[in-house]
């Protein structure tokens, strides 16, 4: 601790320099207000004023020149080199020439801080669109260490690094996304990967500003329509496509309209798809109906915006049918709404430069069906509000999440309020040859449910419970002329969920039988992770390896298995009477039972990186590996994604690229308990893209040879394989 609090009040002596100049139109020679102007390697940046003029100060102990990036959308980028042989550094008139539109947009009001790390990933523009799929845990599935939790392609999860739930974040432009997907396999994740602009995985020290529970890292989506991003005139954006494995279609349009000093945003978004097939047959009960309607208004100031944005989401899809409990699967039906408040404000307090406050409500509800039966209703509201005061260096903050859960039907698990307060900061120190990176985040949580009559559980132990905890991370940062060291330590805490503390009752669409533990204690996780990367002309190599350690790991483990086939339509179930059967349940009469339980445990990996470029052709080789142990029980720990290798071999004209993938996903023969072997596969994808001016498209053909492959972590594996040969197409088009 008194680490920490060293890094956080360290003062240090540094030389403050003036950059400033003067923004004109090339052709018109008047003057360009709000150009997006900044110092990328201090994530720094200021907007020029409605006369074209900027001024922005840094305040480092700069050993060397820099590159100031100057932006405006509608206009080429320039890059200048800064000279710091001097204080006051006056550049001048600076002209920027007009071009066609890009699809990327450019953000203003927005100092970000990246100090990212050699694991951090990042997916945007032709990345992003070469690996776009219908979800985020197949667009990342293709990332080292990924793999897919699934109950059908709608349902899928990432898993990162063999951490799945919520020992990762989910983030939408900074926010939760305010649905039960890290609650339960069979909740959809409601994000809409048509609207997403850049996806990124935070890792180390920063991943602490978006919660406690970082150890997997955190996954952050920027999304389309944000306050960020200003225009000067009417634009629309425009993406659709589809994919053929399971006839999906879908569309997105987006306006920004400016108005004076405002700018309203409107974004409509609808995707549609049949049931999945794979080149065995088709996955009955698997389509998806999705709408999603955004409306964001902004108005803007000299120094700062207030930003105000609605958004409705409606979803119904189906989970498969199966013998562990329904015969005829589950369909579910999800309406989401939500409301958020932004105010931004570019301070002048002390060192600090930003203040941010956001307030986010979330209304969400879905119901299960069976039979066309409600069998289940889970409700879910959320008050979110957050502040944050940062400077070039240093980000501190504080939140506050109460969360209300509800249950109707057979989920029996009380109806329960949850409370979070929680205080946290990041600090970035520049010394002479390293950098160190520590953050903090403390908090209480208190879980309150409400009175209940329990059938597994005994109701003298189901309490209010109250976790108090202390997540950390302190990191450094080296660069030796082409290599670049990253080294960091870590320890979460993660208070257990609602489900895993109260839960006593079927739940439809897992076919499961859940019973929670109502004595749980906090969740530690222990980590640490080194990498290093040699960066030189057409040569990248990055090396990571990591190890996380936790006394108490607990998850939803399946109480016993019948080992006898099951008949379909026998009257006599073969483990008739089995005490890890919950009788009486379901279409089929039965479920399995789930019960939360706690393990000592061991998880760790290995990540390799390799690219070489040479003129227009690209190599590149990824090789990743995650072991899971659990010490208590002296055998593997169980829901580890497999050992992956990924090459691809990448061909780029001025508006065409060409790409193919070949990916090797290893047999995974370290099973936990009740789990089964998966078989090795070999897949090859071929991808092409053009872009021209404001406008891409890419195609995509994922499995050429149609092979029959399986998901370790597929909780329908037993059911068919994944899908086969599939052709998918993404339009774009900025106007």
């Amino acid at each position: 601790m008194h680490i920490f609090l060293s890094i956080f009040v360290g003062i240090s002596f540094s030389q403050e320099y003036n950059i400033h100049g003067l923004v004109l139109d090339d052709k018109t020679k008047e003057p360009i207000d709000n150009v997006s102007i900044y110092i990328k390697k201090y994530n720094i940046g200021t907007v020029s004023d409605e006369k074209g003029y900027f001024s922005l100060f840094l305040d480092k102990q700069v050993k060397s020149n820099l590159l100031l990036y100057i932006q405006m959308i509608g206009y080429e980028e320039k890059i200048l080199q800064l000279d710091f042989s001097i204080n006051a550094i006056d550049l001048g008139i600076i002209y920027l020439n007009t071009q066609s539109l890009e699809l990327e947009s450019i953000h203003i009001h927005s100092n970000k801080h990246r100090s990212q790390q050699i694991s951090d990933i990042s997916l945007s523009g032709k990345s992003l669109h070469e690996n776009l799929s219908s979800n985020v845990a197949t667009t990342l599935s293709n990332q080292p260490n990924i793999g897919v939790n699934s109950f059908g392609a709608v349902t899928s999860k990432p898993v990162l690094r063999g951490y799945s739930g919520d020992r990762f974040l989910l983030k939408k432009d900074g926010n939760d996304t305010g649905d039960l997907s890290q609650s339960s396999i069979d909740h959809v994740i409601t994000l809409d990967m048509a609207e997403v602009k850049e996806i990124e995985i935070i890792r180390g020290p920063k991943s602490l500003l978006y919660g406690s529970n970082a150890i997997g890292g955190v996954i952050n989506t920027s999304i389309s329509g944000s306050p960020k991003v200003r225009v000067d005139k009417f634009q629309k954006k425009l993406t659709f496509g589809g994919e053929s494995f399971n006839r999906g279609i879908y569309g997105n349009l987006v306006f920004y309209i400016p108005t004076q000093n405002n700018q309203i945003n409107v974004s409509i978004n609808n995707r549609n798809s049949k049931n999945q097939t794979s080149p065995l047959n088709t996955l009955q009960n698997t389509n998806s109906n999705t709408s999603n309607y955004k409306l964001g208004i902004t108005k803007y100031n000299k120094s700062n915006y207030l930003n105000f944005i609605i958004e409705h989401n409606n979803m119904a899809y189906g989970i498969p049918p199966s013998l562990e409990g329904h015969i005829n699967g589950v369909d579910i039906e999800l309406i989401k709404n939500t409301f958020q408040a932004n105010y931004h404000y570019d301070a002048s307090f002390k060192n600090f430069d930003q203040l941010d406050i956001k307030y986010n409500y979330i209304n969400y509800s879905h119901k299960e069906f069976e039979k066309d039966a409600v069998g289940v209703g889970l409700h879910k509201i959320t008050n979110n509000i957050k502040m944050e005061i940062q400077s070039p260096n240093i980000v501190l903050g504080s939140e506050l999440d109460y969360k209300q859960f509800f249950s109707t039907g057979f989920h029996l698990t009380p109806n329960t309020q949850e409370l979070d307060i929680s205080l946290f900061g990041f600090y970035e120190k520049d010394y002479d040859t390293y950098d160190v990176l520590g953050s903090i985040r403390l908090g209480n949580i208190s879980i309150t449910p409400e009175e209940y009559t329990y059938q597994n559980l005994d109701n003298t132990q189901v309490d209010k419970r109250n976790f108090s905890y202390i997540s950390s991370s302190l990191g450094l940062r080296k660069i030796i002329n082409d290599f670049e060291i990253n080294s960091w330590l870590m320890n979460t805490m993660r208070a257990p969920r609602v489900e895993e503390l109260y839960s006593d009752g079927p739940h439809l669409g897992s076919y499961s039988y859940e019973i929670g533990e109502p004595n749980l204690q906090l969740e530690k996780i222990y980590g640490v992770e080194s990498s290093i990367r040699y960066n030189h002309n057409t040569l990248n190599m990055a090396f990571t390896a990591f190890y996380n350690y936790s006394p108490y790991y607990y998850q939803m483990t399946k109480m016993g298995e019948c080992n006898e086939e099951i008949i379909l339509n026998n009257q006599v179930h073969p483990c008739a009477g089995a005490d890890y059967i919950a009788w009486h349940r379901g279409t089929s009469g039965w479920l399995y039972k789930y019960k939360t339980k706690g393990v000592e445990s061991i998880v760790k990996g290995l990540e390799l990186k390799l690219a070489y470029q040479y003129h227009r052709l690209k190599l590149t080789y990824d090789f990743s590996l995650v072991l899971g142990d659990d010490l208590t029980n002296n055998a593997p720990l169980a829901y580890m994604n497999p050992m992956k290798q990924i090459v691809t071999i990448g061909y780029e004209t001025k508006i065409l690229n060409h790409m193919a993938r070949l990916s090797k996903v290893h047999s995974q023969n370290r099973l936990g308990e009740f789990e089964t072997y998966t078989p090795s596969a070999f897949l090859v994808d071929y991808i092409i893209s053009y872009k021209n001016n404001n406008q891409n498209i890419t195609l995509q053909v994922n499995n050429i040879f149609n092979e029959i492959y399986y998901n370790h972590l597929s909780k329908i594996k037993s059911i068919m394989p994944e899908a086969g040969r599939n052709i998918a197409i993404n339009y774009n088009i900025f106007f």
